[in-house]
């Protein structure tokens, strides 16, 4: 299979803290790949310097063949790269279409037709969604705001989703339900997916490959399912 993503020698941080440290990691196409990791390890700034939300102060990263090491956050979007921050970043003013129809205006290439199919899809995906549809963010539950910022990046037809912490704060039948439907992503569609997740279970239970972080290290990869059963990894970086 071909590698979507190539990311070496990353470094990165804030100011003078310094968070990753020679990070690399490849992601193949129409897989889905966890990053998982303690509180504070670098999993949401690693998302953050591959997606150009933070600057890279070292190392190289390759999208879909091509140098986007240093490229401004809009550029990454227009090329297929989606990112869903932790929280979701749903627009609380604004109402569920009016936040997927963001999608569309971020990838620049949709037109208002294009645009309204790929709402129409998701509404297909998330019913709910469909039945709030006039609904604001802020009067959705935990679980709605998920979905729709999940909804709004598929709107952008990504090649690559980079998820961070999309189980966090929901209960447990909405987080089986957002892991069903990145499994069917990768399945039925193809679908590219970076997940940082710290439900390890739920994560290694869709994930083909897996990534260990620690203190912005990568401290062990392979298999998910050989991850998942190394006992004295788990206890060593994952805490169960």
């Amino acid at each position: 299979m071909t590698n979507l993503l190539e990311v070496a020698n990353l470094e990165g941080g804030y100011g003078r803290l310094k968070v990753l440290h020679d990070f690399s990691v490849t992601v193949e196409e129409s897989t889905i790949t966890a990053v998982l990791g303690a509180n504070g390890a670098g999993k949401s700034t690693m998302l953050k310097t591959i997606s150009g939300l933070v600057p890279p102060r070292g190392g190289t990263i390759t999208f879909a063949g091509e140098d986007i090491t240093h490229l401004p956050v809009e550029e990454m979007i227009v090329r297929g790269l989606a990112h869903v921050p932790e929280g979701g970043g749903v627009i609380p003013e604004l109402t569920v279409e009016e936040n997927l129809r963001l999608g569309g205006l971020w990838r620049g290439t949709a037109g208002a037709k294009v645009t309204t199919e790929a709402i129409k899809e998701v509404y297909d995906l998330f019913e709910r969604l469909g039945e709030r549809r006039t609904f604001h963010g802020h009067q959705l539950s935990g679980g709605e705001r998920q979905m729709l910022a999940l909804g709004r990046a598929l709107v952008s037809k990504p090649k690559l989703l980079l998820l961070d912490e999309p189980s966090l704060g929901l209960a447990p039948p909405i987080v089986a339900r957002i892991m069903a439907l990145l499994r069917d992503l990768r399945d039925e569609m193809g679908m590219t997916v970076l997940l940082v997740e710290q439900n390890v279970g739920s994560a290694l239970g869709i994930a083909d490959e897996g990534v260990v972080i620690s203190v912005g290290n990568v401290v062990a990869r392979g298999h998910a399912a050989d991850l998942q059963s190394d006992v004295k990894l788990r206890h060593a970086y994952l805490g169960f």
